[in-house]
Formats: C-alpha cells, sequence, structure tokens
C-alpha cells in the first residue's frame, strides 16, 4: 500500500487549528456552568417565559390587552399551578394572570420605572423567585412581572452563547486561527525549503558546496550539522580515493613506457601487435586517470572556446585511425562559431571518447557522424547496433563495460559524463537516426 507523504507543514496546520477550535469549545463549554449558576443565583427563573407572555397577548379596541396563550405559555401554565405575571404599560393598562402578590398588585404602574430587576426572596417559599423585564412588542413598549413559573436551564446559556455579538466573536476566533497559522508555519519553514535549494546544488563539479543554518528551526538545525558533517566525510573519502587513483596512475605510467619501448625490440608478428594493443589499453586508462584527477584539481580554468573549432579538429584528428580500421567519418558544423565557456583541452577528450567508443563498438565498416549545432549540442551518432535503453544509464558508470571486447577499460564514457557535468552541461544517449547510438553533449552556449 502506498502512503501519502508527510507533510510538516500539513500536520502542523491541521493540529494547531484542530486544538485552537478545542480550546474555544471547551472554554464555552466549561464557562456555561459558572454561567449557569450565576444566572441561577441572581434570577433563578427563566426569562425565556417573558417572550411567551408577550407573543401571547393582543389589544383590543379599548386599548386593553386580550390574552390567547401559545403552545409554549400554555405548557407553562399547565405544568405550573403557582405561575404568574402582570403586565403594564405606558398608558397604564394592566394585564393579570395567576395569583399576583398583594405588594404587586398595590402600585403595578410603577414596574413602567423598572427596566429590569430579579427578586430572590418575594415571601413566598413555594416560589420565592420573581423578575422583572421590558420587551418592545407590536404593540408597543410592555414590562412584565411573573414568578412561579420555569427555573433557569440550559437554555439560558444557549440563548446566551448564541447572541450574535458571541457567535461572531467564535467566527473571528476560528477565522484568524485558519488564517494565520498555516502563513506562519510557512513562513518559519522558509529555512527548511532554503536548505532543500542548497542540497539540490550540491554535485561532482560543487561538492564544496554546504548547507546554511540561516533561518533553519533550532531543531532540524542538529539534522543539517549531521548533513554537513556526512558531506565533509565524503569529500575527504572521494579526495584520498582520487589522490590513490592519480598516484597510481603516474606510478603506472613509467612501467608502461618501458614495457612499450621494449615491445619495439621484440620481432614483428602477431603476439607483438597483440601485446602492443594490450600496453596502449593501460597507457590509455593511465591517462584517463590523471585527465580526471586534473579535473577535480582545476575545476575553474575556463575560458571561452568554440565547440565547432574544438570538434573538427577531433574529427580529423582521428580521421586516419578510423580510416585504419575501416570505418567511415564526417563532419557537420554551422560556419558560425558556436562559443562555450570551458577547457578545451578536456572538452576535446570528451568529443574524442565519443567517436573512439563508435569506431570500438560500432561494428565493421561504421559510418560516424559528428555534429555541432547553434544550440550548444554536439552530436555524435553511428549506424552500428546502437546501446539497449535499459543499459543507458550504466554505460556511464566508471569501469563498467557492455562487452568483453579487449579495446578500452570502461573509463571513456564515465570521463565524457564528469567532464561535460563540471561544465554545466548533460549528455545522454538515444537511437540514431541511422538505428546506432546517438550520443549528445548539450552545453550552455556564451550570450554574444
Amino acid at each position: 500500500m502506498k502512503h501519502r507523504p508527510l507533510s510538516l507543514r500539513r500536520v502542523l496546520s491541521r493540529g494547531l487549528i484542530t486544538i485552537q477550535i478545542a480550546v474555544l469549545v471547551g472554554f464555552t463549554l466549561v464557562a456555561a456552568v459558572p454561567f449557569l449558576l450565576a444566572v441561577s443565583a441572581q434570577q433563578g427563573l427563566d426569562e425565556s417565559v417573558v417572550d411567551d407572555i408577550v407573543r401571547s397577548v393582543q389589544r383590543v379596541e379599548d386599548g386593553s390587552f386580550s390574552l390567547e396563550p401559545n403552545s409554549d405559555l400554555q405548557e407553562v401554565v399547565d405544568a405550573y399551578p403557582d405561575f404568574w405575571f402582570i403586565m403594564v404599560d405606558a398608558e397604564g393598562n394592566i394585564l393579570r394572570r395567576g395569583n399576583v402578590p398583594a405588594p404587586v398588585n398595590l402600585f403595578p404602574q410603577n414596574l413602567v420605572h423598572v427596566s429590569s430587576a430579579n427578586f430572590t426572596d418575594f415571601g413566598d417559599s413555594k416560589s420565592p423567585y420573581a423578575i422583572v423585564r421590558t420587551r418592545n412588542s407590536n404593540i408597543g413598549r410592555l414590562w412584565v412581572m411573573t414568578g412561579g413559573g420555569p427555573a433557569v436551564s440550559f437554555s439560558v446559556v444557549a440563548k446566551a452563547f448564541g447572541n450574535p455579538m458571541f457567535v461572531g466573536l467564535i467566527i473571528l476566533l476560528s477565522a484568524a486561527t485558519v488564517l494565520t497559522i498555516p502563513p506562519l508555519i510557512r513562513r518559519s519553514l522558509l529555512g527548511v525549503e532554503q536548505v532543500a535549494r542548497d542540497a539540490e546544488q550540491i554535485d561532482i563539479g560543487q561538492s564544496d558546496v554546504r548547507l546554511s543554518y540561516e533561518r533553519v528551526p533550532v531543531e532540524l538545525v542538529p539534522l543539517v550539522r549531521a548533513f554537513n558533517e556526512a558531506l565533509d566525510r565524503l569529500d575527504s573519502g572521494i579526495a584520498r580515493q582520487r589522490r590513490f587513483l592519480a598516484d597510481a596512475a603516474h606510478e603506472l605510467r613509467t612501467p608502461i613506457a618501458i614495457l612499450q619501448t621494449r615491445l619495439e625490440s621484440l620481432p614483428d608478428g602477431a603476439d607483438k601487435r597483440q601485446l602492443q594493443r594490450d600496453s596502449a589499453r593501460l597507457g590509455g586508462m593511465a591517462n584517463e586517470l590523471l585527465d580526471l584527477h586534473r579535473l577535480a584539481l582545476s575545476p575553474d580554468s575556463f575560458e571561452t572556446v568554440d565547440l565547432v573549432d574544438i570538434s573538427a579538429q577531433v574529427t580529423a584528428d582521428l580521421a586516419p585511425l578510423a580510416i585504419d580500421a575501416g570505418c567511415d567519418i564526417e563532419f557537420v558544423g554551422p560556419e558560425t562559431p558556436v562559443n562555450v565557456e570551458g577547457d578545451a583541452s578536456a572538452l576535446s577528450r570528451a568529443i574524442a571518447n565519443l567517436v573512439l567508443n563508435a569506431m570500438s563498438h560500432g561494428g565493421p565498416q561504421v559510418h560516424i557522424r559528428v555534429e555541432v549545432n547553434t544550440d550548444g549540442r554536439v552530436c555524435v551518432s553511428d549506424n552500428g547496433p546502437g546501446v539497449d535503453p535499459e543499459h543507458r544509464e550504466e554505460i556511464f558508470w566508471p569501469f563498467h563495460r557492455l562487452s568483453q571486447s579487449p579495446n578500452g577499460a570502461g573509463l571513456g564514457l564515465s570521463l565524457v559524463y564528469d567532464i561535460i557535468k563540471r561544465h554545466g552541461g548533460k549528455v545522454s544517449v538515444a537511437t540514431a537516426p541511422q538505428g546506432g547510438a546517438l550520443f549528445e553533449i548539450s552545453l550552455p552556449i556564451t550570450k554574444a
């Protein structure tokens, strides 16, 4: 089963937003209990019954009131036998229901001077609470005093927390959480993105690049430091390996030269020619190892060079060797220069290795074509058997050989890859139009 890649930004954003919303909901629920207790201690009665009373009252023609209890008010009347209320308006009209206490009946007009009041001990042990509330209705402003009805319940809490101002505050806090946390996390991880971009710059041509600690979260600094230390160890190991190969190649050149000199004194024959080919192979291997070492030591010795001139010169130099081997070679290029920044000797070696590779593996009487394009591409193609797609990456590995040909040491194409990589270019292999191998070098051209 394929798992979705873990996104730290997504996990943190989702987690923090969930926590913030949970805190808001928890605060609301926790605050509901003390709020309910406070309201219960202060007023004791559920004031929603006042709204039921006001909705059930109608005004008649003489200005007085008539009561037609709605279903909610009727439920209160049926459930609470001691329920009572008295209602007045600004003109002094009065409406009574139930057993209204005597102190209230003495001066009912005084209710218009009270906007809101709570009575916790009204002298009645059965219903000691009474409340006074003011309501604006379609028949005018009304003052209602009631008692003996339902006590405070969680509906009061729902009404309080359902207030538009409270709901608006919750929405505002939630929106602020959703809108601010992801950008904040994204900004905090900018240093990590910069580290990723720095890591992309590390290759064989820029092995001295190290990841920056700037703007990296403290928790990730040990990881970045460990990665940089690993790069230091790799660079040290690669440097030791290169020195060993260079020293070995340098030391081999002397005995190889002595061997080739002694072979010259042998009488002509098949064995002599075979030994000379073997010694030439050893000498080529040593020279290629030294070329790799030289490129590693001087990666910045670049100057403006003409790909047309280099490719034409390589083709001319190798033409006698190709003709002697029974091969046909041609060069095609523009009349204008194609300038790039690079090492002329190294680029010549890369193009020559591709031509020699075509001569070695293209088969008898192979036709080789060297073509330079104005966009910085150099194509070396042949009409031989080509390279299978499954092996097109392996052929650039050092000492990797697809055939057991006695020619070559498996370093030629690896050297081509390293040279072009250090020049900021790419090398690839495909199928040529004539059916053989097509090696393409692509280099960034110099702007005029």
